[in-house]
């Protein structure tokens, strides 16, 4: 008699963000479908990703899977008709994959008598919220080492399992001649890349002025800053390019789908997060595994990524230490170089694969399930 499929609900808000959708995407393409029955609930199907998911072939159930808990009496009576949207699926195991601090979920599904987990991906605990959220998850999974000193050092129901990146996906590859051509970069160096939404923490201001500190060491350097840029804050950095006269040296992108082309033409990968931290930043890991001499800022998060190579890592939210680590790679020998890149190469493969993710997240389901 063949043993029944575990049945997995993953939550997530919705697949705007590049990021957390395509993790998740990866984590469900790759599950042994003889062993799991995986399905989705996300708010709405807007999103660049969201057709892939479809393409997955599973149940998507486009639904709320939380509720605001104020005023209480409405709250847990939104609570309720939640834990009998869950019971209507009936899945074993709900892995949320919602980074908010929102605990109503996890009320459902215990009303709902489903066990409940979730990935913790930043740094945020500014709430009661969370300690709830926590106290009520059946497992929790932390994507970075401080995380578990600084919130979870007391619980026993963690597991540390930092999101994977797709190592067949994202090589060495020749330089792409469409970018090079529409950005001018041609006979540049260094192009120096970063990759994050345009929002304060992502320090992407402090990157700029460590940028505008080499300028006289080198004959051509550019900078490509990709990802959205359809905000306050980074309309604010344009008017200061254009106010400084680096228009045609800083260069914002926008939102792009295709990303591998633009690490096909960087010399530098450098991610300068702000002192608040990251979770588990994808991008710099897929910097590494293209084979792109990667710095980033010496923060929660970070730093896990960097543990091999500490002085790839810079003092954060300080232009002059960013500008060093640029002048630190044009001070590199062609040999050495190539043998960073190894090291980064065989970081990720041992540490940061998607094999080793689903290894992990198999492991983790299948103790929760024998729970029940």
């Amino acid at each position: 008699m063949s043993k029944r499929k575990i049945k997995i609900l993953y939550t997530i808000p919705n697949f705007n963000t590049a990021g957390s959708g395509k993790a998740l995407l990866n984590v469900i393409s790759r599950l042994d479908k003889n062993k799991y029955e995986p399905s989705i609930c996300c708010r709405h199907e807007r999103g660049d990703l969201f057709n892939s998911a479809k393409s997955l072939n599973i149940p998507i159930y486009i639904s709320e899977f939380s509720a605001p808990m104020k005023p209480r009496v409405k709250g847990f009576e939104s609570v309720y008709k939640l834990s009998r949207f869950f019971k209507k699926i009936n899945p074993d195991i709900i892995h949320s994959y919602n980074y908010s601090d929102d605990y109503s979920e996890a009320l459902a599904a215990k009303l709902a008598r489903i066990k409940w987990i979730y990935t913790k991906k930043n740094m945020s605990w500014g709430s009661n919220a969370w300690k709830i959220r926590s106290k009520l998850a059946d497992a929790i999974i932390p994507q970075n080492n401080e995380m578990i000193k600084v919130f979870f050092n007391e619980k026993t129901n963690y597991s540390l399992i930092p999101i994977g990146i797709d190592l067949n996906e994202f090589s060495k590859m020749e330089k792409s001649s469409v970018v090079s051509e529409k950005y001018n970069l041609n006979g540049s160096s260094p192009v120096i890349l970063t990759i994050a939404n345009i929002i304060p923490i992502k320090g992407i201001d402090y990157l700029i002025q460590g940028f505008e500190l080499i300028l006289e060491d080198f004959a051509s350097p550019k900078l490509l800053i990709v990802g959205e840029d359809k905000t306050d804050y980074a309309d604010k950095l344009k008017n200061n390019v254009k106010e400084r006269n680096l228009e045609e040296k800083v260069i914002f992108t926008g939102k792009q789908s295709d990303i591998k082309s633009f690490f096909s033409v960087a010399d530098i990968f450098m991610l300068p997060s702000m002192k608040t931290g990251e979770g588990g930043p994808i991008s710099v890991l897929e910097a590494m595994a293209s084979g792109i001499i990667s710095y980033g800022s010496d923060v929660p998060g970070i730093r896990d990524q960097f543990k091999n190579l500490q002085d790839q890592l810079f003092e954060s939210e300080n232009p002059g230490s960013i500008a060093n680590k640029i002048l630190h790679w044009s001070n590199l020998s062609a040999e050495e170089i190539k043998e960073r890149i190894r090291i980064q190469k065989e970081f990720i493969e041992k540490y940061y694969s998607i094999e080793n993710e689903i290894s992990n997240l198999d492991l983790l389901y299948q103790k929760i399930y024998d729970e029940k």
